[in-house]
């Protein structure tokens, strides 16, 4: 019957069928009640036994329905304005949701990497919480932010996972329905700082130039670091104003380049984000110099274009830190689910990453 197509109208069949099965158990008990337990009372039952087997399958598998189709997560971003690896990441994000019969609600700020945008966020997704099966949150600032984090989780009391940035120092300060995956900020400075070691290890008195934000600024910290421990004799100069933009970039590499004087040769340029490195390689081809045409770049985050790049071999990029979008998308996802369920989930997983360099 049409009216009671459970596909078509899932609402309509369970009404119908959690009716006509109430009414079945009510004849049956009218019969006990007067005496009426016969053979053919006891058929009535067997069938209405039936009956009410069927018409609850039938209202249960309705419900999930009904409530698959409307699960939503909420992902927040810290920033998204041409940043392009955040767009791959919601994407991926999107993928893996939509796989598991949940919608994606993309939360972005009016200002990149800005705490008061998110924090008012944070505030219409409380009012709201209802809607949602659990969230993802890019945080920012979070020295600034850390109140309204805590807040937001112990009243929400969602499934709520945090990537990009960690909130807490220590994992005892999670609130009981959070947990961390991504990768360790750090360690990305490190490979890129060990990466640069092989390369420069043969110069005498490497020039680096580190172009960085002050997001994340444990990335140019690790990787100076690093430098400096292996390489006694480098000269490193950080620029972290450029905010992850690859026109800021650009012009902090031209302006450095036309201070450089023919006994400074520029061997190397890190910088903390592939959008940056992208920004670096324009402004070497914009501005040739003696003292730049063995630069060589390297980057993080292993967007399609960096990587495109990259292995052209015809570029001073040479290589990028990756994190992988597709693999922190799906783990992600699949920690949300745990996180729904009944058991234990570990608090703190950190990703490990990879350098995608020239061959």
């Amino acid at each position: 019957m049409m009216g009671l197509d459970q596909d078509r109208m899932p609402v309509r069949s369970t009404l119908v069928t959690s009716v006509a099965s109430g009414l079945i158990v009510a004849v049956i008990l009218k019969a006990f009640s007067t005496g009426m337990a016969n053979s053919a009372v006891l058929m009535w039952f067997a069938l209405s036994a039936v009956g009410v087997a069927a018409a609850a399958w039938f209202a249960g598998s309705a419900l999930l329905r009904i409530h698959k189709r409307h699960a939503r997560a909420f992902v927040m971003t810290s920033a998204f304005s041409q940043k392009y690896y955040l767009a791959e990441f919601v994407q991926r994000m999107h993928s893996s949701l939509d796989h598991d019969g949940i919608d994606l609600v993309l939360k972005v700020p009016d200002r990149d990497y800005d705490a008061s945008a998110l924090s008012r966020h944070l505030r219409r997704l409380l009012e709201r919480r209802h809607d949602y099966i659990g969230g993802v949150i890019m945080a920012t600032e979070v020295h600034r932010l850390r109140d309204d984090l805590v807040m937001f989780c112990r009243r929400s009391r969602l499934p709520l996972v945090f990537t990009d940035i960690e909130p807490f120092d220590e994992e005892h300060e999670y609130p009981e329905n959070t947990a961390y995956i991504g990768y360790d900020t750090g360690q990305l400075g490190e490979l890129a700082g060990r990466w640069l070691v092989r390369k420069l290890r043969d110069k005498t008195r490497p020039q680096v130039l580190i172009i960085a934000s002050h997001e994340h600024s444990a990335r140019q910290q690790h990787c100076e670091q690093i430098l400096r421990s292996a390489l006694p004799d480098v000269s490193i100069t950080t620029n972290d104003g450029c905010e992850f933009n690859r026109s800021r970039a650009y012009d902090a590499v031209r302006a450095h380049i036309r201070q450089l004087d023919a006994a400074h040769r520029l061997d190397a340029i890190f910088c903390t984000n592939d959008e940056m490195a992208l920004g670096a390689v324009d402004a070497l081809s914009s501005l040739p110099s003696p003292t730049t045409d063995a630069t060589i770049v390297i980057g993080i985050d292993g967007v399609l274009e960096a990587r495109a790049l990259i292995d052209t071999g015809n570029s001073p990029l040479r290589a990028t830190v990756v994190q992988n979008t597709q693999r922190l998308a799906g783990s992600i996802a699949e920690l949300l689910q745990r996180m729904r369920g009944d058991g234990p989930v570990k608090k703190r997983t950190i990703l490990d990453a990879e350098i995608h360099e020239a061959t």
